[in-house]
């Protein structure tokens, strides 16, 4: 997955979002067409159908994906999100350095633990656990 172009990155976030709202197939077809990079030949070959069916509900699937990206805008909102953050996380880390009080950077700490959460829902932290 590591040579994915911007394009293709953004189909496999749309469909991070919003592929609950297609169609197995289409879930599937974008997947191996995206995140397994399989060729269309290669798909066709595995689901028994032509070349141009593949391409075709992949194709119509990317049209639903961005359509349902500009209604619902779940993708801009997380990218937006994601860089306020980030700039958070940044002041947070100047902050610490100027801070001499113990308590003062593990409260800093303790919120940058927090805001990694937020960024990084899926992947569990050390010491995210609620503060005492």
């Amino acid at each position: 997955m590591l040579s994915l172009s911007l394009e293709k990155l953004r189909f496999v976030l749309l469909s991070d979002f919003y592929s609950d709202l297609l169609t197995e197939k289409q879930r599937e077809f974008l997947q191996l067409y995206y995140e397994e990079d399989l060729s269309l030949g290669e798909i066709s070959e595995h689901f028994r159908v032509s070349r141009q069916a593949v391409y075709d509900s992949i194709r119509s699937s990317e049209l639903c994906l961005e359509r349902y990206e500009k209604d619902l805008g779940l993708l801009f909102e997380f990218q937006h999100l994601r860089h306020v953050l980030a700039d958070v996380l940044e002041h947070l880390q100047e902050l610490e350095t100027n801070v001499v009080g113990v308590e003062e950077k593990t409260t800093i700490q303790y919120i940058k633990t927090r805001i990694h959460s937020l960024m990084n829902p899926s992947v569990p932290r050390r010491g995210s656990e609620s503060r005492s």
